[in-house]
């Protein structure tokens, strides 16, 4: 049995976080950007940029459609960022790889890892519309950072453009 390629193309930032997610923890920002970080500090404080409640979400999503996980956001070019996705894969997140960057061109990064790898099916979940999307628009599932990021019903919208008719 041939298991079909499905890829989430994801961004962060307005999926996995939202505004009222930062609101909610405006306390704990004002007290700890006083403080010197290490490494380790410096990992730990931008997971916390991570609403837990969205990887739940998204980690249901991934195992309904067996969907892998390419990141688009910006995050993957912080100096932590291996630091970052370590973390992510191992509670559970099956990413498999990232876009290029090209400067404000997330259509092209995409098209770009279309071109070179085998997807039979995929979303691309983000919060942003790009002006080079183009054709590329029909796959996006949007999210909204100034409202909450990653719902119950864009997850199902995801489970169902990867072909998969279980809801949450």
């Amino acid at each position: 049995m041939i298991i079909p390629n499905k890829i989430i193309f994801l961004d962060i930032d307005g999926v996995l976080n939202s505004n009222k997610y930062f609101t909610s923890r405006e306390y704990y920002y004002k007290e700890h950007k006083k403080i010197e970080y290490t490494l380790e500090d410096t990992i730990k404080r931008q997971l916390y940029d991570i609403d837990m409640n969205k990887l739940e979400l998204l980690l249901k999503v991934v195992k309904i459609t067996t969907a892998k996980i390419v990141i688009t956001s910006s995050w993957r070019r912080l100096s932590i960022y291996p630091y970052i996705k370590k973390y992510l894969i191992e509670v559970g997140l099956p990413i498999i790889g990232e876009t290029p960057y090209i400067e404000g061109n997330r259509g092209e990064e995409i098209r770009y890892y279309l071109k070179n790898n085998k997807v039979d099916s995929f979303v691309i979940l983000d919060d942003e519309i790009f002006k080079d999307f183009n054709e590329l628009i029909n796959n996006l599932v949007k999210t909204s950072f100034y409202e909450e990021g990653l719902t119950i019903d864009s997850c199902n919208e995801i489970i169902k453009r990867l072909k998969k008719e279980r809801k949450m």
